[in-house]
């Protein structure tokens, strides 16, 4: 009887030793749960409480713009050869594909030259023709005229060509704008933000464009102007072109002749409301002024 009892207890103390190891599974450490961190241990998730709830599916936790938002990106297309009578599939071709519905085509540069005096280069957006530039040369700059967002405004971005030109290198430039969702607007500290200034403006002999009453300077302030480019063609044969800020000229000067072009300034050191409260461009001969964007660094 005695045996019969004690084998009784031990079977007894080895099944609650079992069930108590099925109850409590891995670190048994006070504060730690089951499966959370190495070994089963770590600390256990943290539950969204009423008042603070957990943002929904695909929006951003508060505060945060989301991821991207505001980032440039360029996507560069080598072409090397003479082109004619063509379109130019430039989503295919810069590998622009579905993960930058959202982002916003800023401008596509083109570099090339120019062999038929009746060639255009069209930009065309979903059939519908945006900016045009006749008898090109040099370094061009287009933009899209019926919106400008991939997977909103258009799916199908088309360089076309009609005549006979010779085409280096395509850029297409893109700005996130994380699909149209911005909690936060203005970019973070180290991204660029681009001020599009539409001039469309001729310039007679010797003369002083200002750009400040085109930009909030107040809300620009403590922003370091990186580049300034202007389109512009002259209206005769050729014509000048200098970046003051507050009076003193920046980067070297530029001539543009009676066709098209993109010139870009490089400030040396200018930051808006510390040296650059006054920024203007310089004309020497009559031009053009279509357009002036300003990239700015926070």
């Amino acid at each position: 009887m005695a045996l019969q009892k004690f084998i009784l207890l031990s079977f007894a103390a080895i099944t609650f030793m079992s069930v108590s190891a099925g109850a409590f599974p891995g670190d048994r450490r006070p504060g730690r749960g089951p499966g959370h961190g190495p070994g089963g241990g770590g600390p256990a998730p943290i539950p969204s409480f009423p008042g603070n709830p957990a943002p929904g599916p695909g929006y951003p936790a508060p505060g945060n713009p989301g991821p991207g938002y505001g980032r440039q990106e360029s996507r560069n297309i080598f072409i090397g050869q003479r082109v004619g009578n063509t379109d130019l599939p430039l989503r295919q071709l810069g590998r622009i594909g579905d993960d930058y519905r959202g982002y916003s085509v800023e401008s596509v540069v083109v570099e090339l030259r120019g062999y038929d005096q009746s060639t255009q280069i069209s930009l065309v957006t979903d059939g519908r023709q945006g900016d045009t530039i006749y008898n090109p040369q040099g370094r061009i700059l287009l933009r899209p005229r019926f919106g400008d967002v991939i997977g909103r405004d258009f799916t199908n971005l088309i360089l076309s060509v009609r005549g006979v030109v010779d085409i280096g290198n395509i850029t297409v430039n893109l700005v996130d704008r994380g699909g149209g969702y911005n909690p936060n607007p203005g970019p973070g500290p180290g991204y660029p933000e681009m001020i599009n200034i539409s001039i469309n403006r001729r310039m007679m002999g010797i003369s002083r464009l200002e750009l400040a009453p085109y930009i909030d300077m107040y809300r620009y302030r403590g922003y370091r102007i990186e580049s300034v480019d202007v389109e512009a063609q002259a209206a005769f044969n050729n014509a000048l072109l200098d970046l003051l800020i507050n009076g003193y000229n920046q980067g070297q000067t530029m001539s543009v002749d009676r066709f098209r072009r993109l010139v870009s300034f490089r400030p040396y050191n200018a930051t808006i409301g510390y040296g650059g409260d006054s920024i203007a461009i310089n004309t020497r001969g009559d031009v053009d002024i279509f357009r002036v964007t300003i990239r700015l660094v926070r």
